[in-house]
């Protein structure tokens, strides 16, 4: 990779198998991995997340996790600038960008608005709540608004209404571009019954891991919104307050994962430029890594 400011890209819904086969990729050919998950940042929550393990990172110079403490706030333009160095610094291996999170993608292939970090929050936070948490927000910050809303059921109209209320913008965290309009990148695609299979396995071994003690640690201190609220973590501390059975915790994590793959999906497909590579026919990490390499180009990063 000549230019520095260029990257390969990998996304997909969460447990669609990218982390992994970004991990192998970096692993031959020598290259630095960024994440591109929100939730990777966090220090001290690694199970929940599926962060990437000691042993990966040993293997491969791994940048954007481990970024803030949970009691902070986060924004994607946080995010930037803590990986912006990696392509500056890293001048002789190719950088791998990997993750779920459509907003931190997007703005590094399109550049980022000068709008204050806590836009970007807000929106980050909403897009990681339930519906009903979502109409609670919004009842409390509009009452009024919230009963004319003639769709409740809608959350994309329920977190408008919520940025409405903290007059926020709408689609302008990041700069101009979307879909067509930005650089292509590989996404991976995952039948919806294989996928949830896969959900319903991952929230097993998180369980099995020591999500429960994990989560313990983090009930002691003041956790910011968005950690509070994040997927598996809510439902763990809902079981430590003896408010859930650890089984109707599972249940109800796999079910906010499923709905989160589903919106992803959707911000993908409306808001980025993405070649899907069907994973369907692909049986091992490495067949699926050797068809992603076939096919992969770097593309600028806007930094």
């Amino acid at each position: 990779m000549s230019n520095p400011l260029q990257a390969y890209i990998i996304v997909g819904p969460t447990a669609s198998g990218k982390s992994a086969v970004a991990q192998l990729l970096a692993e031959q050919t020598g290259a630095s991995l960024v994440s591109a998950d929100s939730m990777n940042i966090y220090r001290g929550m690694d199970i929940g997340t599926a962060k990437p393990s000691p042993a990966d990172r040993r293997n491969v110079p791994t940048f954007g996790i481990d970024l803030a403490d949970p009691t902070e706030t986060f924004s994607v333009g946080n995010w930037l600038n803590a990986v912006k160095p990696v392509f500056f610094h890293c001048l002789d291996s190719p950088t791998i960008v990997a993750g779920g999170t459509g907003l931190y993608v997007k703005c590094l292939l399109a550049g980022l608005d000068d709008l204050p970090p806590a836009d970007e929050e807000l929106r980050e936070r909403a897009e990681k709540m339930t519906l009903a948490e979502l109409q609670a927000e919004a009842k409390a910050a509009a009452p009024e608004a919230y009963e004319a809303l003639a769709d409740k059921e809608n959350p994309r109209r329920i977190i408008r209404l919520i940025e409405k209320s903290q007059g926020v913008k709408k689609n302008h965290t990041c700069a101009g571009g979307v879909g067509l309009d930005l650089p292509k990148i590989i996404g991976l695609h995952v039948e919806r019954a294989v996928l949830h299979k896969r959900i319903a396995a991952r929230v097993d071994q998180m369980y099995a891991g020591g999500l429960i003690e994990e989560a313990r640690g983090l009930a002691e201190i003041q956790l910011s919104s968005t950690a509070q609220h994040a997927i598996g973590y809510a439902e763990a501390f809902a079981v430590l307050r003896g408010e859930m059975s650890e089984a109707d915790a599972k249940e109800k994590t796999v079910v906010r994962t499923r709905r989160l793959a589903k919106r992803q999906m959707t911000w993908f497909r409306n808001q980025l430029n993405v070649e899907w590579i069907e994973t369907a026919d692909v049986p091992t990490i490495g067949k699926l890594a050797e068809k992603v390499f076939n096919v992969w180009t770097p593309v600028p990063v806007a930094l």
